[in-house]
Order: structure tokens, then C-alpha cells, then sequence
């Protein structure tokens, strides 16, 4: 297997770290943008973090992990400090709170580190991905001191592309043709296929370790965390198509309780975008 382990890694890093180098997006700003512009600037400049994805497996069970440190686990990523922080807040992906995996913990850390690093004094960055406002399955990463209770903040959110599907209007589609359950279905689909997206999940699968060990836990994970199992061996596409149907009723169920229409919760759908959000203060 030594012969593919290459295109494995290349794999591991697609399926763990994903996000699109996009343009940053900036829209208008409710305050003065000037203090906020440094920081902005130095979110563009780009960096190289190196991880290794052990805490992934030493918080899996040790029948899944018979070793947890060896240079298989080494990673590097490079990109701007924005896409990095993006990537950081999508693999810190929780469900109701709960961690899917930890495999990310190190990456976040040196993203978070080279962020502070980078940016002015005073600065604060957080970046946040959630399919909608509020919802349970939810990412984030910080970078930076908290402000000061008394300090006359500024701050300015950018728009980077998150990796998963961007499918905002086919959730309005949705929406008017089959309501709340649409709009669900949709969701849910897309944060499976973002979460687990083939053919890498396939190629990995059947990869050599720890790449597959890892995959296979956060497959367990996600369905643990959505109460329902996931059947061995794994096989993408029947086990996403069980995920995204626990996950489309889930969300059905938030969606109700929180928007007033179907075309209302469509209209807040932001599963292909995280907002990386710049906040400085003077003293």
C-alpha cells in the first residue's frame, strides 16, 4: 500500500482540513472599518502550520489505535491566516456541544498562535461556520485576548468560504415546495457531504493507518453524537445517506421551533460560509 499512501496523505489532508481558498468578502461595516483594517490585512498574509492529528486518536478507543505517535500523523497546512481560521472553525465541529473528534486540536492551536502572532496588539479574531444561526452543529476557533469590559471596541466580519456546499438557494427551492422538512433535507445533506466528502472518504477508507482508523472514528462519532450507529465496514454512501436523515430530523425540529416559515429559516442558511469576525480596541 506504500505505493498510494501518498495520495493518502494528500487524501487525509483534503478530507480533514478542506476549505476553498475563496476571496474575502468584507461587507459593509455598521462602525468605522479604519482600526480593524491592519488586522484585516494581516488575515491575508499566508502561513504554514505544523500538526500531527494524535489527539484524534489518543481520544479514541485504543482498540481503534494500537499506536498513537509515529511521523504518519504529521501535517502541515498552508494557506492564508483567513482560510486557515476557516479550516480551524469547520474541524472543530461539535454537536450539541459535544466534539466530534479531536484530531484538529493541534492544527487549531497553531492557527489560533500564528493568528495572534500575525495581527496587531488589542485584536481579537474569532471565526464561526454554523449551517444556520443557532443551529446545534456549529464550529468555531479564537484567536486572541478578550477586550477589555471598559474599551471602545471595533469590529468587521469577513466571509470565507467554509469548504461544504453552499446551497442557500436550493434551500429556498426547498422551502417552497416541501417547507420545513425541505429545507432540512437540504441542510443535512450538505453538511454530511462537507463532513464526509467522496471521493476522498472512499480513498481513505481503505488507506493505510492511522488515515483510516481516523476516518472510521469520526464516522462512529457523528453517528454516536446524532443517536444513531453506524454499520461495519463502512460504506460512504448508505452510511451518509443514515446520517443525513438523523441529521434532516434534527434540524426539521430546530427549524420549527426557531423560524416562523420554512422560507424564513431558507433565507438564514449559511452552510458554505464562515464569518471571521476582527475586533481591536485603542487601550
Amino acid at each position: 500500500m506504500r505505493g498510494v499512501s501518498t495520495v493518502f496523505d494528500v487524501t487525509l489532508f483534503l478530507l480533514f482540513v478542506t476549505a476553498a481558498v475563496g476571496t474575502l468578502v468584507a461587507p459593509p461595516a455598521a462602525q468605522p472599518a479604519e482600526p480593524a483594517a491592519p488586522a484585516e490585512a494581516s488575515l491575508a498574509t499566508t502561513a504554514s502550520v505544523h500538526y500531527s492529528l494524535a489527539p484524534g486518536a489518543r481520544h479514541g478507543p485504543a482498540s481503534r489505535f494500537p499506536t498513537t505517535e509515529s511521523p504518519e500523523f504529521r501535517r502541515t497546512a498552508h494557506g492564508s491566516l483567513a482560510t486557515l481560521l476557516a479550516r480551524g472553525a469547520t474541524r472543530n465541529l461539535s454537536i450539541a456541544g459535544e466534539r466530534v473528534t479531536h484530531s484538529h486540536d493541534e492544527f487549531t492551536r497553531e492557527v489560533a498562535n500564528a493568528t495572534a502572532t500575525r495581527t496587531l496588539p488589542r485584536t481579537r479574531v474569532r471565526a464561526v461556520w454554523s449551517p444556520y444561526p443557532g443551529s446545534s452543529v456549529r464550529g468555531s476557533l479564537t484567536a486572541g485576548p478578550r477586550p477589555p469590559a471598559d474599551a471602545r471596541v471595533t469590529s468587521r466580519t469577513l466571509t470565507v468560504a467554509s469548504g461544504y456546499p453552499p446551497v442557500r438557494e436550493r434551500a429556498r427551492l426547498a422551502a417552497e415546495r416541501e417547507g420545513y422538512a425541505g429545507v432540512a433535507h437540504v441542510l443535512a445533506r450538505a453538511v454530511v457531504r462537507g463532513t464526509f466528502p467522496d471521493p476522498q472518504t472512499s480513498h481513505a477508507l481503505h488507506g493505510d493507518y492511522p488515515v483510516d482508523a481516523l476516518v472510521r472514528h469520526r464516522y462512529h462519532r457523528f453517528g454516536a453524537l446524532l443517536g444513531t450507529g453506524v454499520e461495519t465496514p463502512i460504506h460512504p454512501e448508505r452510511t451518509n445517506a443514515a446520517l443525513q436523515r438523523a441529521l434532516a430530523d434534527r434540524f426539521e425540529r430546530d427549524l420549527r421551533g426557531r423560524f416562523d416559515s420554512p422560507e424564513e429559516a431558507a433565507a438564514t442558511v449559511r452552510v458554505g460560509e464562515v464569518h471571521v469576525t476582527v475586533r481591536r480596541w485603542s487601550r
